[in-house]
């Protein structure tokens, strides 16, 4: 649907490979690009209004934990507050629902 939309050819590959060589000026405008063929097809907020990179921290391996509030539902929206208050309750905006606690780790 986005290459559809004006997406360029090879796109998704340069935003991966600028993400991994640490590349911000050379991402913003990918993610420009693929913002403006988003709304082209009609969707809206893909890559998010604030936008910041900071590297991997590849000089410090181990395991990570990240946890946050997700989208409870089965076939979730994408929606995540990470770092978040565990002491303060989210709540879906569409359903109401309770959103999740999640921890996710990586080694």
């Amino acid at each position: 649907m986005l290459t559809e939309s004006g997406l360029s050819d090879g796109a998704w590959t340069r935003i991966v490979e600028a993400v991994r060589r640490g590349q911000a000026d050379e991402l913003i405008p990918l993610l420009d690009e693929l913002e403006d063929a988003a709304a082209n097809a009609g969707l809206d907020g893909v890559t998010g209004s604030a936008r910041e990179y900071r590297p991997l921290p590849a000089s410090s391996p181990g395991v990570r934990t990240v946890s946050g509030w997700r989208c409870p539902h089965t076939h979730p929206c994408g929606r995540a507050e990470v770092g978040a208050d565990r002491g303060i309750e989210r709540r879906c905006e569409l359903t109401g629902d309770p959103m999740a606690w999640a921890h996710v780790t990586s080694v």
